[in-house]
């Protein structure tokens, strides 16, 4: 499917589902890619996919409006080593956060931005990561702030086992879920609907259980998912209803009934 296709007709859900006024246009935010050697499974944590993201990028998004900037590291890694390279002039703060944190949300770090500013602090330690003031910290020999600041425990919630990476999954389908709902979404049954942060949904779609709606989906007004189907990156047009049917890198026109038991892969129908 034409990727031009998506492009016009998908914004970018994340923007919704964590809207609110930057006020960080003069952060760098850097993600430390950690290599958690106790993460059984997998070399790279960071990457593990979580409801559509990568574990890293969820942190991120935390930053969005920011210069994002990433680097690899360990526990034992000197973090002024890591981050002096990236130091900007432009911008007044450093944020460093970790990339096991993918609770971290945009109004906690909105909140100790606000905090940081009113402080005139040089250096913030917080659970899990730092605030810097650039200027200072470009000419800084070692980390000097001992205080940890507590901006809320389920933000700085580490991931360290796949164990770990299940339960913030459920939380953070949970958050997609309901702000689905508060759209005007039906959702049948939250416990078995599954829906990638990236998927937007318009008012009025009924999906009834065991559905997946991955990637960057579009699904239209007054759309109807009966149980049993998966949606991958397509755009479901206004008033389809798609009976048990996998559908991927598609575009379905407005009026279509897909299924039962359709396999519709890289079409416009």
């Amino acid at each position: 499917m034409d990727t031009l296709i998506l492009d016009r007709e998908y914004e970018t859900k994340t923007e919704k589902l964590f809207a609110e006024e930057n006020k960080s246009g003069d952060v760098l935010f850097i993600v430390l890619l950690v290599k958690n050697f106790d993460f059984v499974g997998t070399r790279t944590p960071y990457d593990i996919d979580i409801c559509g993201k990568k574990m890293w990028e969820w942190v991120a998004l935390s930053g969005d409006g920011c210069e994002i900037k990433s680097t690899v590291c360990t526990e034992e890694s000197d973090i002024l080593t890591l981050i002096k390279p990236y130091l900007n002039d432009k911008y007044k703060y450093t944020a460093v956060l970790y990339s096991d944190t993918p609770l971290f949300e945009k109004s906690t770090f909105v909140r100790i931005m606000d905090y940081v500013r009113a402080k005139q602090c040089n250096v913030l330690t917080l659970k899990r990561g730092y605030i810097f003031n650039t200027e200072y910290i470009k000419s800084a020999e070692s980390i000097s702030s001992l205080s940890v600041f507590d901006f809320g425990e389920k933000d700085f919630f580490t991931v360290k086992n796949m164990k770990d990476v299940t339960y913030v999954r459920n939380l953070l389908q949970q958050k997609i879920n309901n702000f689905h709902e508060e759209n005007g979404v039906v959702l049948v049954d939250k416990n078995s609907t599954y829906i990638d942060a990236d998927a937007i949904i318009e008012s009025g779609v009924k999906i009834y259980p065991n559905n997946t709606i991955s990637g960057q989906t579009f699904i239209g007004k007054s759309c109807i998912v009966e149980p049993n189907s998966v949606i991958s990156n397509s755009v479901i047009s206004d008033n389809c209803i798609i009976k048990c049917s996998y559908i991927s890198e598609s575009r379905i026109s407005e009026n279509i009934v897909v299924g039962p038991f359709e396999s519709v892969i890289n079409k416009s129908i």
